[in-house]
């Protein structure tokens, strides 16, 4: 991928009184012909902080409404608050007459403060060691063609054979190495099949999505643990940790799905 696709697929111009325009592409579609919930956080998260003049951002919530085409849309946003040690805004998408995302996001500074780190990261082969599924019949394409993968095993359910845990851990990375900031994070952990697929439920779509950006990743690949332990009448969590290859958390997550 050409490093400029990620930057204009995510970037936004400013029109005035807090109102952005940007464009959404194709290049970033799901298998459902839809552009990827990741991606559309992304432009907002990044446009709401230059809107803003805030700091790196720190957590994004952000529920969608409505389902997104690619093509023109604008972004709507606000200031609610600048902290000295957190910023918050919010920003709403448009497409023309549709609400299609609405987003509170916080940002601020990332200087001092007690670390303690009290998990560990996937316990993955190296990245070399590990299989491309573009080898392995994943389907070209869409978000498929921005992100590059690579899994220790084939997943069961795309054999047919789902193995009834819902859960996941791969590598993950903007495709050709691009070096990945938060927007970038933001899209990494919606980026891959939802694990629910290995109890059989091959679609899935993201009704909110919260998250937590605690460090730019060193240069490399992302390993990346998904996980689903509950679905009830149709609705499902799905938490994501991102680590770097120095073994730095960079950002987790969890969203609300339900099944299609």
């Amino acid at each position: 991928m050409s490093e400029d696709i990620y930057d204009v697929d995510t970037a936004s111009a400013p029109r005035g009184d807090g109102i952005r325009d940007l464009t959404l592409t194709d290049r970033w579609n799901t298998p459902l012909g839809k552009p990827n919930g990741g991606y559309i956080l992304a432009p907002m998260l990044r446009g709401l902080g230059e809107e803003m003049g805030a700091d790196d951002p720190l957590v994004a919530a952000v529920t969608y409404l409505a389902s997104p085409e690619p093509g023109s849309a604008e972004l709507r946003t606000s200031t609610l608050r600048l902290g000295r040690r957190v910023q918050t805004g919010e920003a709403s998408l448009h497409e023309n007459d549709r609400h299609i995302a609405q987003l509170v996001a916080s940002f601020g500074p990332r200087t001092g403060g007690r670390t303690l780190e009290l998990a560990t990261p996937p316990s993955l082969p190296p990245p070399d060691a590990c299989a491309d599924p573009r080898d392995h019949g994943m389907p070209e394409g869409g978000i498929f063609d921005q992100i590059d993968y690579r899994l220790a095993s084939r997943p069961g359910w795309a054999d047919g054979n789902p193995n009834g845990d819902p859960s996941v851990e791969l590598w993950q990375r903007l495709a050709g190495g691009r070096t990945i900031d938060f927007p970038a994070l933001a899209i990494l952990v919606d980026s891959y099949a939802p694990p629910v697929m290995e109890i059989g439920e091959m679609q899935s779509m993201t009704v909110q999505l919260t998250v937590h950006l605690h460090r730019t990743p060193a240069p490399g690949w992302i390993a990346t643990r998904l996980t689903t332990r509950h679905l009830v009448n149709g609705f499902h969590e799905e938490d994501c940790e991102l680590w770097d290859e120095a073994g730095n958390l960079v950002a987790q997550s969890r969203q609300l799905a339900i099944l299609l």
